[in-house]
């Protein structure tokens, strides 16, 4: 009989980790189930226990080891971001990423697979790129944004150490650009304007994959698999203006192809949409991937199209514009069982401190990892 696994994932705070957790916690093969992150996560983590933890601090071998851990899914590593200056992006993807590596290594370490979210972006995007880039593409090492850089950074030190360190299979998750409605990210936000700015003379191809094929792409990488990098996207891809025509979105060539950088900063004061650097071009040259490779080795195939994704994702944001606020709905949830947790104390003669001691959600602080209970499921 195999042993069951022992899984820690990164970055649970954000959906990426939070959903992977969702789906290895309710894996019959998976015996326990550590997130780790510097915020509390929004999403509800079901039996999987969850530690404040920065990876930039050398406490993680220690984790590592004391708990067993053979299974890593790093997926902290970010290439766009709405709120995280170049220099904290740099100490979270890069100086974080080497500390990780570093406390899975060395003798008596019990890491036997290392997942690393990564992304297409590695690539590039410009005019001279061939369609359907595979795994074998020169990455992108001296590109003008600092995002792209860092994450190439990352890709060359796991590589380096997945050569020194043979006993763990290292895979490196090339993700085309997701989309998450409950999470939109620079791209997703700008898909999702009432009236889409496309840059004037250019329809560049994209690949969009869905939020639920992420994280299958992931959680399957963690079973199987031989070492290396994977693009993991949709097959096919679709002409920028076809998709937004498809989800019945209003556009309009308003984006000077030269200036783009500052018409990007116009609309970014007046409040409208974030269109990093790394988007930009994206917007002018767009990007495919080739998925041959995760179809073959990984036996990942996307179960949506980028047609399907989209149109799957416009369809749930306009959902959610008439959905309650969930974040008062939680904080009302939590007051109600408070309220009730003080009854049974009033009633025994205990007093309103040690009813608040008792609460569930409100404990000491506490040697081992707390689990979270936020929102619910978000996995439609």
């Amino acid at each position: 009989m195999a042993k069951k696994r022992r899984v820690l994932v990164t970055g649970v705070a954000r959906w990426w980790g939070a959903l992977v957790v969702q789906r290895l916690v309710d894996d019959p093969d998976v015996a326990e189930v550590i997130g780790i992150d510097i915020r509390e996560p929004r999403y509800d983590l079901g039996r999987a226990d969850y530690l404040k933890l920065d990876i930039r601090h050398s406490l993680i071998g220690k984790l590592v080891r004391s708990v067993g851990i053979d299974t890593v899914v790093h997926t902290l590593t970010r290439v766009d971001s709405f709120d995280m200056d170049p220099a904290r992006a740099h100490e979270m993807n890069v100086i974080g990423t080497l500390n990780l590596l570093a406390g899975c290594a060395g003798e008596g370490s019990p890491v036997r697979r290392f997942i690393l979210k990564s992304s297409g972006h590695v690539y590039g995007s410009r005019f001279d790129l061939p369609t359907g880039l595979r795994e074998d593409h020169r990455l992108d090492t001296n590109s003008g944004h600092q995002f792209v850089r860092d994450i190439v950074e990352v890709e060359s030190y796991v590589s380096d150490f997945a050569l020194r360190n043979p006993n763990i299979t290292i895979l490196t998750m090339r993700f085309a650009n997701g989309l998450n409605p409950d999470e939109p990210q620079p791209l997703a936000r700008y898909l999702d304007l009432e009236v889409v700015p496309t840059v004037i003379g250019y329809d560049p191809p994209l690949q969009l994959i869905h939020r639920d094929d992420c994280i299958d792409a992931m959680v399957l990488a963690t079973k199987r698999g031989p070492g290396g990098a994977y693009n993991i996207a949709p097959p096919g891809n679709e002409p920028l203006s076809v998709l937004l025509d498809s989800a019945g979105k209003l556009h309009a060539p308003l984006l000077p192809p030269f200036g783009l950088g500052l018409a990007a900063l116009a609309i970014r004061t007046a409040g409208v949409a974030f269109l990093s650097p790394q988007l930009l071009d994206l917007l002018r040259w767009g990007r495919t991937l080739a998925t041959n490779k995760a179809a073959r080795e990984l036996g990942f195939r996307a179960t949506r199209d980028t047609r399907a994704a989209f149109e799957d994702f416009i369809q749930q944001r306009r959902v959610l514009r008439y959905e309650p606020d969930r974040h008062a709905y939680q904080y009302e949830k939590e007051l109600e069982d408070f309220i009730h947790s003080r009854q049974p104390a009033s009633a025994n003669g205990e007093d309103g401190a040690s009813a608040v001691l008792t609460e569930p959600g409100v404990s000491k602080p506490r040697p081992r990892p707390r689990r979270s209970r936020a929102l619910p499921h978000s996995r439609s």
